[in-house]
C-alpha cells in the first residue's frame, strides 16, 4: 500500500497581517487600472478587485480561521490540529462575506449600498446590499480571467464604486490588524 502523502500549513495560512498587505496592494492596482481610462485595462482592473476582496475577506477571517482547503485537512502532517470547519477557502466572495459574518456580527451583508449601478443590474435583486456588492465582483474571477465568451453582463470604470465602498466597509476591522 502506498504511503500517504502528507501536506503543510503555508507560512501565511494563519498570517492576516501578509494577507492584507498583500490585497493593499491589489486595491491599489485595481483602482489605478480602473481610473486609467484605458478600456484595455478594465478586465485587468475588475479582476485584481475580486483578488484584493477575497484577500481582504481572508485576511479577516484569518484572525480566527485558518487559509487552507478543507478537503486537505487530512493529509496534514499529524502535528498540525485543523478541522475542515476551522478552514476558509475558495474565490467565492459571498461565502466567504459570510463565513465573516458569522464572527463579527457588525459585519452586516444586508446594509444598503450607497453606490449605483446601470437599474438593470438591480431590477431583479432588489436594493443594492453588501452581498450584492460581492455578487457583482464574483464572475470578474471566473471570467475575466481567460478569454471566453461573458454570460456576465459587462464591466466598466464604474465598476470601482462598489469596491471602494465594499473595501471601505471592511476598513474599520482590517485597521486592526497589526
Amino acid at each position: 500500500m502506498a504511503a500517504k502523502k502528507t501536506v503543510s500549513l503555508d507560512k501565511y495560512a494563519r498570517d492576516p497581517k501578509a494577507w492584507k498587505a498583500f490585497a493593499d496592494h491589489n486595491y491599489a492596482a485595481s483602482i489605478y487600472l480602473f481610473e486609467s481610462h484605458n478600456p484595455f485595462l478594465i478586465f485587468n482592473a475588475a479582476t485584481l478587485g475580486h483578488h484584493c476582496l477575497e484577500m481582504y475577506l481572508n485576511a479577516l477571517i484569518c484572525e480566527g480561521c485558518t487559509i487552507f482547503d478543507p478537503n486537505k485537512v487530512k493529509y496534514l502532517d499529524n502535528s498540525v490540529k485543523l478541522q475542515p470547519s476551522d478552514c476558509a477557502w475558495g474565490h467565492d466572495l459571498v461565502v466567504l462575506a459570510k463565513q465573516l459574518a458569522t464572527t463579527r456580527l457588525d459585519f452586516n451583508l444586508s446594509e444598503p449600498m450607497a453606490f449605483l449601478l446601470p437599474w438593470h443590474l438591480w431590477n431583479h435583486k432588489g436594493q443594492p446590499t453588501v452581498e450584492r456588492g460581492f455578487e457583482v465582483f464574483n464572475p470578474f474571477f471566473s471570467e475575466l480571467r481567460y478569454p471566453q465568451a461573458l454570460s456576465m453582463g459587462g464591466v466598466g470604470e464604474d465598476d470601482r464604486l462598489p469596491l471602494k465602498e465594499l473595501v471601505a466597509r471592511m476598513e474599520p476591522f482590517l485597521a486592526k490588524i497589526k
